[in-house]
């Protein structure tokens, strides 16, 4: 790596870590550090930024919780390869921290305006490889009618491959941290609503037929409704507890 200083003081300004983070964030951004590199000593930094080892130490666990950096054990810290998993885990933590259990309606809100619109694109451009990743998620989610866990987990995969069918990679950076937030939700719906995995089943089929015969349009509809039925069962759920507490 060049000797060359990337960094500027940040000495008497507050809080520490988070400027440094930033700064250091701003280099992996710009390219002056480049994916797979070794971030400067710590000694080097402390130099650089004129602060503590404290300081340092708390900015790297930040880019460390957010997947920008990683430790190599004996080597030190390297730059990570962004990832749409990087990216993922990042923002359902945030969502996870923010909403702090209450998110139910919020959730099925949020899906409702955004996929609806994947549908739409993903019956426009999906190519062959994606029909038959979609049609393996549906076989295996009808095989999994007994087992909640595994019906979720092919539920979700269902949603988030209908994302990476319509070929747009933020709409799979938005949908994959908020399907990781439907399992709690989903056990209580299959628990309790005893329509509930023949309802989703239909209108995944119906999805599924409309990107098939790429008619955009009617992937957006049923799409829609598929998420009305959905927000139906939260708001059962949600009326139930709130009976139960009163």
């Amino acid at each position: 790596m060049s000797e060359k200083e990337l960094f500027t003081s940040v000495a008497d300004k507050e809080p520490l870590s988070k400027k440094i983070a930033a700064q250091i964030e701003n280099a992996i951004l710009n390219k002056e550090i480049a994916v797979g590199e070794k971030l400067p000593s710590e000694n080097e930094l402390c130099n650089q930024f004129n602060v503590s080892r404290t300081s340092i130490r708390e900015a790297i666990k930040i880019l460390i919780t957010q997947g920008i950096v990683e430790v190599q054990k004996g080597k030190g810290i390297f730059v990570k390869n962004p990832s749409s998993e990087n990216v993922t885990e990042w923002i359902l933590k945030f969502y996870k921290y923010r909403l702090n259990g209450a998110y139910a309606r919020d959730l099925i809100h949020a899906r409702q305006a955004i996929e609806p619109d994947i549908a739409y694109y993903a019956a426009l451009n999906r190519t062959e490889k994606d029909l038959v990743v979609l049609e393996k998620d549906l076989k295996l989610f009808d095989n999994s009618k007994n087992d909640s866990v595994l019906n979720t987990k092919y539920d979700m995969a269902f949603h988030v491959d209908l994302a990476k069918a319509s070929k747009n990679n933020l709409f799979i950076f938005m949908v994959k941290p908020l399907h990781q937030l439907i399992p709690p939700l989903k056990f209580d719906v299959i628990s309790t609503i005893n329509n509930a995995y023949e309802v989703t089943q239909e209108w995944h089929e119906k999805i599924m037929d409309a990107v098939r015969r790429q008619d955009a349009i009617g992937a957006k509809k049923a799409m829609k409704k598929h998420l009305e039925f959905a927000e139906e069962h939260i708001n059962i759920i949600l009326n139930r507890k709130q009976k139960k507490r009163g």
